[in-house]
């Protein structure tokens, strides 16, 4: 049985990932920046990437860690380099024999800060000493309704122009994580790949999900302006050659209207 670690286990895939490495029967811990709830069956340890405390004792006696952290914000882009440097830095000295992070697809031809943030977090676990696992996603199922459900009030569901998504489940995710984790390979010199079983313009899952919500307006296009409109509308947010999620973006409305 091995003792793993996931780092940002509270989180969208992190969550899925602690419950994938139980239904594996490995025995699993969560760090996070608050801890969890008492009484719980997981282990849950509060500590701070970026200063450092916590991290010893998270990393005690772990085989393997997986690290699900994000930092889409300004004032949180520090946890994803500097993070990342003290994370592995107290992993090699605990003897943690794998690390695992869970990246973006085409995160190195992004030229917006966010995606640059990633980047430069991906180096850190390239250069470490750990046997390092990097997976490259695709955006969630959850990232239609972050982007259409913020603009509910108004009536009006922006769908941004010549763009397409392959959009995957955060559980398809998670299995890909654990996959790797517990490879008796060694990591390979490039990132492992994977998107969604389908690829769909912005304007049809925005649609889909207004149907399957109930929600009443309309889906309106818009142009998404700057360096990220261009990368999405170039289609490098797509790996349409490594379809690796099983669960649509329709079974996944289905279960969440439920």
């Amino acid at each position: 049985m091995v003792q793993a670690l996931v780092v940002g286990g509270t989180g969208l895939a992190g969550r899925q990932a602690v419950k994938e490495f139980l239904a594996r029967g490995h025995s699993v811990r969560v760090l996070s920046r608050h801890g969890g709830a008492p009484g719980t069956a997981i282990e849950h340890f509060q500590g701070d990437l970026v200063t450092g405390e916590g991290l010893a004792e998270a990393l005690d006696g772990v085989d393997v860690l997986v690290d699900t952290t994000d930092g889409k914000t300004r004032g949180t882009r520090s946890v994803l380099e500097t993070g990342a440097k003290n994370l592995l830095a107290m992993a090699d000295g605990a003897g943690v024999g794998r690390a695992v992070l869970l990246s973006i697809v085409n995160v190195d031809q992004g030229r917006f800060a966010y995606y640059q943030a990633k980047r430069q977090q991906e180096l850190v676990y390239k250069t470490s000493p750990i046997d390092t696992w990097i997976v490259r996603a695709t955006q969630f199922h959850d990232f239609i309704p972050m982007i259409a459900g913020a603009a509910s009030l108004t009536g009006v569901f922006p769908a941004f122009t010549k763009t397409s998504f392959q959009t995957i489940d955060t559980r398809d995710v998670a299995h890909a994580l654990v996959d790797v984790a517990l490879s008796t390979e060694r990591a390979p010199d490039d990132p492992i790949t994977i998107g969604g079983p389908e690829v769909h313009t912005a304007h049809e899952l925005v649609a889909k999900w207004k149907r399957a919500t109930g929600k009443r307006g309309f889906v309106a296009k818009f142009p998404l302006p700057g360096t990220l409109g261009k990368f999405l509308r170039e289609g490098r947010n797509l790996v349409p050659d490594n379809q690796f999620g099983t669960i649509t973006f329709d079974q996944w409305l289905a279960e969440s209207a439920r």
